[in-house]
């Protein structure tokens, strides 16, 4: 059978039989691969502990019907902190599940979104990792960076310059279609795809459903969230609310655009204070 070798992070696994593991990988080269490692589960299996959730794994394959087999399995990285803290293994598993759940097959992805992804898998992770234990604001605040590029990866970003139902430029500061102040806010709609200015927002008083009206720190907030790198992102001064309500807008937009059905407030809900 032919082999290749990849660079994967362990996203989810299930037993198969007294001693193989099936695993769902993401790989750099490849992207979504599902496999099984025969014997993962004995006692003395060559593959040790680096099959464990949320490894990163150097690893050779080979090619079989339905799953590829594992071979062999290097680890390049383990988040031990991830395992340890419930609220950080609740993140990460959000972020396996979004993979998971709406990542195109291998034939459909090309290799340049593959390694956008898994870098992306890898950063995300990893500040999870590094994290203060119980510091909940700073996981809402990673899992919604990884919620907007991965949005922006697979191209479903919202429309955030312009307004997305009559496509009048966004210019906070000196548009009046989308002035903002303390007594009133702009509104983004889910299932629109986007901003609304004010003249839209206001034809769809009768229509609460299709809009959610943000504050100007929310809307400064999506607006950065799409553009910023990591490293100015982590250094970005957010307050609580405003990036737990940021969460759930761009969390139950990728819910309706990509259909991947995950309720991102159900995970919020079962965070441990």
């Amino acid at each position: 059978m032919p082999s290749f070798k990849a660079k994967a992070v362990v996203l989810k696994t299930h037993n198969l039989g007294e001693a193989d593991k099936i695993l769902r990988l993401y790989s750099q080269e490849k992207g979504l691969i599902d496999a099984v490692a025969k014997g993962a589960r004995k006692l003395k299996s060559k593959f040790g502990g680096r099959l464990e959730l949320f490894n990163f794994i150097d690893c050779e394959l080979s090619k079989g019907k339905s799953l590829d087999i594992l071979t062999q399995a290097e680890l390049v990285r383990n988040f031990k902190n991830i395992s340890s803290d419930f609220n950080k293994f609740l993140f990460c598993q959000l972020i396996s599940e979004i993979i998971l759940k709406t990542h195109p097959s291998e034939s459909e992805s090309s290799q340049k979104t593959a390694s956008l992804l898994f870098k992306l898998i890898y950063v995300s992770f990893s500040e999870m990792n590094s994290a203060p234990s119980g510091d909940l604001s700073l996981l809402e605040k990673t899992a919604a960076f990884f919620i907007a590029k991965y949005l922006k990866i697979t191209g479903y970003n919202p429309l955030i310059d312009s307004c997305c139902r009559c496509g009048a430029k966004i210019g906070v500061e000196n548009n009046p279609a989308f002035s903002i102040n303390s007594e009133n806010s702009l509104a983004f709609s889910i299932t629109l795809g986007g901003i609304l200015c004010r003249s839209c927002s206001a034809g769809l008083d009768n229509h609460p459903e299709v809009k959610k009206s943000i504050t100007k720190e929310e809307f400064k907030l999506i607006s950065l969230i799409f553009t910023i790198d990591l490293k100015n992102y982590r250094n970005l001064n957010v307050q609580a609310q405003d990036i737990d309500n940021v969460l759930k807008i761009i969390g139950n937009y990728a819910r309706f655009h990509t259909e991947c059905n995950i309720d991102i407030t159900l995970y919020l809900d079962k965070l441990q204070a």
